[in-house]
């Protein structure tokens, strides 16, 4: 009789891409990887254009850009090199043991970059918020929502890097005496807190908006243009109701919806926050004048009888939560009137004003004077 049959000491190489599961993460993490781009290069062409001087907020999003890239960089690496799609059996069996170890080092770094792409986006709006709002109302709320931001991003990657101990658990679950947290928890938890900033946020700059005097048309698409970051929650909640139905036994298979949808969450908010920004390149979409069927040119459309005759109102100042202020002068202006001098000795840089008198005489009947 012959011995035991033994096992196959290769494996297949490379993986291939051969599942449903496999083609979703490389066509949305390469969407992810896109939109995102675009948008941001449109951001900055927008700003070129507007004359507009780079800022806190502009560097906050390249950062972003950053690390999303980097983040479906490494879904890209787990699916290829990961195995990511099939079931941790068929992994160890086919691909063997390295795969797997591989898999669950790169799903720890995703979270990590899953909290520096969200933390960095969510300054980059805040930011903007107290540049187009700079009153209390706004940028003290602000400064203080950010502060929490950056503290919960923090304690999210600490939490990423400590939830198994020591940190080869994370990836090695045969390590004598090792132990792991609950990690399903800890994502619930991850996931809540967003739900909840990104509500928050999307409600600072609304009091203000709602409070603007403009044309309702315009109102709205204002808000609109704000209010649309609804989106990322939309898809923050779905992701939520994937958790509980997420196996960690078997996350190369059970933890593709999840990861796919928090890969896309921080990605479509990243393009997102780069919209009200590109203004000056769609204007006439945004509604950049009262009149809204007339070109940016002056010119009227032919045929049309439709006339608009508006009393002049005066401003109200003290209504806008944005008070005006008075635009201070960029040089010092000197002004003369020195009757007899010529223009020659003015200074250069200087306003002459020049001052004539016209002297009318008149007599009258008892004698002669000067008026």
């Amino acid at each position: 009789m012959s011995g035991p049959e033994a096992f196959p000491t290769t494996f297949e190489s490379p993986i291939p891409i051969e599942n449903n599961n496999q083609t979703s993460l490389i066509g949305t993490s390469a969407f992810c990887i896109i939109f995102p781009t675009l948008m941001v290069a449109l951001r900055m062409f927008a700003k070129v254009k507007s004359t507009k001087k780079f800022n806190a907020s502009d560097a906050c999003i390249l950062v972003a850009l950053f690390f999303n890239t980097a983040l479906h960089a490494d879904v890209f690496i787990m699916v290829t090199r990961g195995g990511f799609g099939f079931h941790v059996q068929e992994i160890a069996i086919r691909f063997g043991p390295d795969v797997l170890t591989l898999f669950f080092k790169c799903i720890m770094v995703f979270a990590l970059l899953w909290n520096a792409t969200t933390c960095f986006t969510k300054l980059s709006v805040l930011l903007m918020y107290m540049s187009v709002f700079p009153v209390r109302r706004v940028v003290l709320p602000c400064q203080v929502l950010g502060g929490f931001i950056i503290l919960w991003n923090i304690g999210g990657v600490l939490g990423g890097i400590l939830v198994c101990r020591p940190l080869a658990m994370n990836w090695d679950q045969t390590i004598p005496g090792g132990k792991c947290g609950n990690q399903p928890m800890y994502y619930m938890w991850l996931g809540i807190i967003n739900i909840i900033v990104e509500v928050t946020m999307l409600a600072l700059p609304m009091p203000v908006l709602y409070k603007l005097q403009m044309p309702l048309r315009k109102k709205i698409v204002i808000i609109g243009m704000f209010g649309i970051g609804f989106a990322t929650c939309a898809i923050t909640i779905y992701r939520q109701a994937t958790l509980p139905a997420l196996q960690f036994a078997d996350m190369t298979h059970s933890g593709v919806v999840a990861t796919l949808l928090s890969g896309l969450e921080p990605s479509v908010a990243l393009a997102l926050a780069c919209v009200p920004f590109l203004r000056p390149l769609f204007g006439n979409l945004f509604g950049t004048s009262q009149n809204q069927s007339a070109p940016a040119t002056g010119d009227y459309r032919k045929g049309s009888k439709r006339s608009v005759t508006r009393e002049f109102e005066e401003l109200d100042d003290n209504s806008s939560e944005v008070q005006l202020q008075p635009v201070m002068p960029i040089r010092d202006t000197l002004v003369t009137s020195e009757p007899g001098k010529g223009r020659k000795a003015a200074k250069p840089d200087a306003i002459t004003v020049e001052t004539e008198w016209e002297v009318n005489v008149k007599r009258d009947s008892g004698g002669a004077g000067l008026r």
